[in-house]
């Protein structure tokens, strides 16, 4: 008898989870088709949104994606559409507790980022002089420029105004907003100049972007600035390495970085979701292309882990060659330089 209640109990558990089963697969279902719609709509390129769109579809007939849990069934997607779409901008992430973009006032959410962002120093981990007066800036991520994030940027650029060389060390900085990539580099340029342009498929739109003449604090100009990155150097971080290397402003230091160019748009599906697509293609200003794929060649190669070793050796060696004055003498920075290559 008791036999029989147990087998009774367990036929009871898998009839309920076979019916909650079913309706996960019904929600996941119509998450995969909203994705695959938004791609084939907005992704930059109209045959790839086409193609990946079906792919995507046809999944549900394979099943491909139904023994997944909804956290790997994200990390599982990502995989699928950088790998088939061959772009490195798809992403997904598992967001349960995330608000509907449609349900969430805009001004609400921007003020949610900033408390975020504001947890986090606007991504300016660490600004300090190093021997020799040279400036040194830890900058691990791009907030949306708004008031806030400037103002911290204003202060760092502030600090390091004074020093004769700087680095700024974007090493697993993984990018972020656009505008503040477009603050940055006015810091080093004398003038408003264009960066690159962007043009949008779905709405078919051109749009430049250019420097400003005007910053809040002072400008680093004619000083040698050097630039650390890796392969977790991404999007908005490789933008700023990039447009100073090709303007002849920063030597570049460190391994390649990872290559994602295009600009997205983020997309929220089913309260567990957000959806990252690449809705544009940006062309540089000085080259007519960009790193998508490719990557972003360091000037000097080295392994990420000495390229602030690397950097410091070679702004000293400068501050020599060009007889700068600094708070230690000649044969200290001699002496600083051979310990630092001992390190290498």
């Amino acid at each position: 008898m008791k036999i029989v209640l147990n087998l009774l109990l367990v036929s009871i558990i898998s009839c309920f989870n076979l019916k909650a089963n079913a309706q996960d697969l019904t929600e996941r279902n119509r998450q995969i088709v909203e994705i695959a719609d938004n791609i084939n709509k907005y992704y930059i390129f109209e045959d790839v949104a086409n193609q990946l769109s079906k792919k995507l579809k046809s999944e549900i007939e394979l099943k491909t994606f139904d023994n997944l849990t909804d956290k790997e069934f994200a990390k599982s997607l990502s995989s699928y559409l950088t790998k088939n779409g061959n772009d490195l901008h798809f992403n997904v992430l598992y967001r349960p507790n995330e608000e509907d973009e449609k349900k969430v006032n805009e001004k609400e959410l921007l003020q949610k980022y900033d408390s975020i962002n504001r947890q986090w120093n606007y991504g300016f981990e660490k600004v300090i002089r190093l021997d020799g007066n040279i400036g040194y800036i830890e900058y691990t991520g791009f907030p949306e420029g708004n008031k806030s994030a400037q103002q911290i940027l204003d202060a760092t650029m502030n600090f390091v105004s004074n020093t004769n060389a700087l680095i700024i060390d974007l090493r697993n900085n993984q990018g972020g907003d656009g505008k503040m990539v477009e603050l940055f580099l006015s810091y080093f340029f004398d003038q408003k100049i264009k960066l690159n342009e962007t043009y949008t498929r779905y709405n078919d739109e051109t749009t430049n972007y250019y420097t400003t003449k005007k910053v809040n604090g002072k400008k680093y100009l004619d000083k040698p600035v050097y630039i650390l990155v890796n392969n977790k150097t991404i999007s908005a971080a490789e933008a700023l390495a990039y447009n100073l290397q090709q303007n002849k402003i920063a030597k570049i230091i460190g391994d390649k970085t990872y290559g994602a160019a295009n600009p997205v748009k983020v997309f929220f599906i089913g309260k567990k979701y957000q959806l990252f697509i690449p809705i544009s293609i940006e062309k540089n200003a000085i080259t007519k292309t960009n790193w998508e794929h490719i990557g972003i060649d360091a000037d000097i190669k080295i392994s990420s882990e000495k390229a602030f070793i690397k950097a410091q050796i070679i702004a000293l060696e400068n501050v020599l060659k060009s007889n700068t004055k600094t708070e230690l003498t000649v044969n200290e920075i001699k002496e600083r330089v051979l310990k630092l290559e001992s390190q290498l």
